[in-house]
């Protein structure tokens, strides 16, 4: 973007904008780093013509600095259930929480034995451990906003697993702890993960088994505002990225149609399709 920081704002047309754009797609640099220019260049310009600066905004480049996130694998319920057979059982609680919860890693970590209630079968998510890679250090922090402070329901085929931890490896105030007492690293949950993926031939990341949790639970019926609660996504957009089509479901959405076709009245219609605005 150099060869426009000496420009005015008025010599900063939409040509101008077009030609630095193809010259930087044709450069050494990624399109990441380009996107992420064009859309600090678009702001300041859409800044300039709030203040009566320009008249219009240049920056026009139909999809250009488009942040698409990236499309992320999800496991079947079959390949979770190779995973936890596969990894070390001290962490088989670690995989079932991210994969039917949708829980983070550094949430996972952060868990307090206290946060775990067995009988209720709900897993309370109060703080998520961090761990720099520049550094040594290891925290607890709150998490982001209120909306990632949040109680999760455990499926109930998961609760055997997690009475399991509770009994043999559960920590007197963590829930996850490593074989020395300390609160467990989330290097040693990735590098078991990792090594079970490997042994089971699965390609997810163990961030992924969240989108997976997300995935199965809107193909159970779940809400845009249930993934939401449940993701602890404070905005709707965060929870859509979450959202994968299930094979099968849509047969199953349409079987669901005919029977209505076939009733008539929607009342009559089974619960698991959930229709809310």
């Amino acid at each position: 973007m150099t060869e426009l920081l000496d420009l005015p704002l008025i010599a900063i047309t939409p040509p101008v904008v077009r030609s630095w754009y193809a010259k930087a797609l044709l450069g050494e640099g990624g399109k990441t780093s380009i996107g992420q220019s064009y859309r600090f260049l678009r702001a300041v310009m859409n800044s300039a013509k709030r203040d009566g600066a320009i008249m219009i905004n240049p920056c026009q480049i139909p999809g250009a600095g488009t942040d698409k996130a990236k499309e992320r694998g999800i496991a079947t319920p079959g390949q979770i259930v190779d995973l936890v057979e596969a990894i070390t059982p001290r962490y088989r609680a670690a995989v079932l929480l991210a994969a039917w919860c949708g829980l983070r890693r550094g949430e996972v970590c952060g868990l307090r034995t206290a946060d775990v209630d067995l009988v209720d079968g709900v897993v309370w998510v109060r703080k998520n451990r961090v761990e720099l890679l520049e550094s040594p250090k290891k925290y607890d922090k709150d998490p982001k906003t209120d909306a990632g402070r949040r109680p999760v329901s455990v499926p109930p085929h998961v609760m055997p697993y997690l009475r399991d931890h509770m009994k043999e490896w559960a920590g007197r105030d963590r829930f996850f702890v490593g074989r020395d007492g300390q609160p467990m690293r989330g290097n040693a949950v990735y590098q078991a993960f990792v090594r079970a993926r490997v042994k089971v031939g699965v390609d997810v990341s163990y961030h992924d088994l969240r989108h997976t949790g997300q995935t199965l639970a809107a193909s159970a019926g779940a809400t845009l505002a249930d993934l939401k609660k449940r993701l602890g996504h404070a905005s709707a957009a965060a929870s859509l990225r979450y959202l994968h089509a299930v094979e099968g479901r849509d047969k199953e959405v349409a079987d669901q149609l005919s029977k209505l076709a076939a009733h008539g009245n929607a009342a009559k219609l089974p619960k698991t399709i959930i229709v809310k605005h």
